[in-house]
């Protein structure tokens, strides 16, 4: 494959001796120093953004080869690393890997110490009763009902022990998490935590008041469903009469703010909507959407009694062109909207595929032509997210990412809402990721099975690990979900 070439050099820092002065080094560069307090890279970073460190012989050359790493492996210099470093996000994710290695080892795929991205679902309760939800929520808005789910100052706790881990980002999701009167509450904790926060919703509850408390509370991206641009279908799968047009309501009011950095449209796809593509991304370019992410019906909660409404291997393969080709399209000249999936691991591959190996999304999520990469990388972001794919590719869960429950138990994915890996305030976030039996399996993906074991894009691709569950109740099983 194209995009493997280049890392013959790369695949000999996974062996023996080398390997193990690569998890050497990886530690010491993210450590505190036991004489400044202080952790190398940091300090870096720190520098980068005009704050002035105390000199400590001992951790100097730990800082000198922070600086070097992050100059020839990330394509880091002077400008770019100044901006790098104001950039919480990117500095927590580089620590995560960093950290990763120096636990795990050198890997492909790369587990990060924490995970990147928590995705919470922070509350059983919704206002729709929608047909697919993998959370199985329920429309009582009354919380007695639900006793279990974490207190606001539970999830304050949360937060803290979320941000003390080195996270970079968390994701509200639900239920609908706007059911929640302290939503705000927390979101606004966690934004003034230097956490990306982000909202899943179904979009009816938002109007201009509602819009602007979510950017004041620092939620700076908003993804809203819409299932199907024929609003009965939409309402029908959605369980409420008039769901579209608050949903479509609510994604107007949204990009009319223009104060959201991500403005995503999520479409389930189903066989009654696969004419609505060409649509979706029209609606998705007018209304001044920054994506539009397409996901499959999981196998899980709700989802699976819907058997009737999935797509024909066929039809995927079909809608799979379709949304790669405008991908590559966005890729290359930046006009239209940005296509994504999720819970379709084979986009990527797919995408790589027509495009020659040159374009193509790593964990699902990111890509190294967007703009707010080649504002820092320039013209090296493609290159750098290129040559480290195997290391990122494919399903995160377990590696990058995992779930939260509303009762804050650890899950290895969001929609795997009945498998509870440990309660984070008790056990706490670190001691399940590190140690948890389940996670550890996942990781090695060396052991999936099936064709997703013998298939030659498993290090971008991999299928998806929940669809694999849900099906066969094997994490490592192979995705049956995937057409090709």
């Amino acid at each position: 494959m194209r995009y493997t070439r280049k890392n013959t050099l790369l695949k000999l820092f996974e062996q023996g001796p080398v390997e193990r002065a690569v998890r050497i080094l990886a530690n010491h560069l993210v450590t505190v120093c036991p004489r400044c307090n202080n952790i190398p890279i940091n300090e870096v970073f720190a520098n980068a953004r005009g704050i002035q460190s105390s000199f400590c012989w001992r951790c100097v050359p730990d800082r000198i080869t922070a600086k070097f790493f992050l100059k020839s492996v990330i394509q880091l210099r002077d400008k770019k690393l100044q901006q790098f470093a104001s950039n919480t996000l990117y500095t927590r994710s580089v620590i995560a890997w960093l950290r990763g290695i120096g636990k795990f080892g050198v890997s492909r795929p790369q587990p990060t110490l924490p995970p990147i991205a928590i995705v919470w679902n922070f509350t059983h309760r919704c206002n729709l009763k929608c047909l697919h939800c993998y959370q199985d929520s329920y429309s009582s808005l009354d919380a007695h009902s639900y006793p279990t789910e974490l207190s606001t100052i539970e999830a304050l706790k949360v937060v803290d022990i979320v941000t003390k881990s080195g996270c970079g980002s968390l994701s509200f999701s639900g239920g609908e998490p706007l059911i929640r009167d302290d939503f705000y509450d927390i979101a606004k904790h966690t934004s003034e935590r230097g956490l990306l926060c982000t909202l899943s919703t179904n979009g009816t509850m938002i109007d201009h008041t509602i819009a602007k408390k979510l950017i004041s509370s620092g939620v700076s991206g908003i993804s809203i469903s819409l299932d199907s641009l024929d609003s009965k279908f939409h309402d029908e799968l959605r369980g409420a009469v008039g769901a579209h047009a608050k949903a479509l309501r609510g994604i107007e009011v949204c990009a009319e703010n223009g104060q959201f950095k991500e403005l995503i449209i999520a479409v389930t796809l189903t066989n009654k909507n696969l004419k609505d593509i060409p649509g979706f991304i029209e609606l998705a370019s007018e209304i001044g959407a920054t994506r539009l992410y397409i996901s499959r019906i999981l196998p899980v909660g709700r989802g699976k009694a819907l058997r009737h409404l999935r797509v024909t291997p066929l039809g995927q393969r079909q809608v799979l062109k379709e949304l790669a080709t405008e991908f590559i399209n966005y890729a290359k000249t930046g006009e239209g909207v940005a296509v994504m999936t999720r819970g379709m691991t084979y986009f990527a591959p797919r995408c790589a595929i027509l495009s020659n190996y040159e374009i193509f999304p790593i964990s699902e999520i990111v890509v190294g032509f967007e703009k707010r990469h080649e504002e820092i990388l320039g013209s090296s972001a493609k290159k750098l997210f290129r040559q480290f794919a195997e290391y990122a590719g494919g399903c995160a869960t377990g590696l990058t990412y995992c779930g939260l429950s509303p009762e804050g138990n650890i899950l290895p994915c969001a929609p795997a809402t009945d498998v509870h890996l440990g309660n984070i305030l008790q056990d706490g976030l670190e001691k399940i990721w590190i140690n948890n039996p389940v996670l550890r399996k996942i990781r090695d993906r060396s052991q999936v099975t099936g064709k997703c074991g013998r298939c030659t894009h498993n290090l971008i691709c991999g299928g998806c690990r929940v669809t694999a569950y849900g099906e066969t109740g094997d994490w490592l099983a192979s995705d049956p979900s995937c057409p090709y």
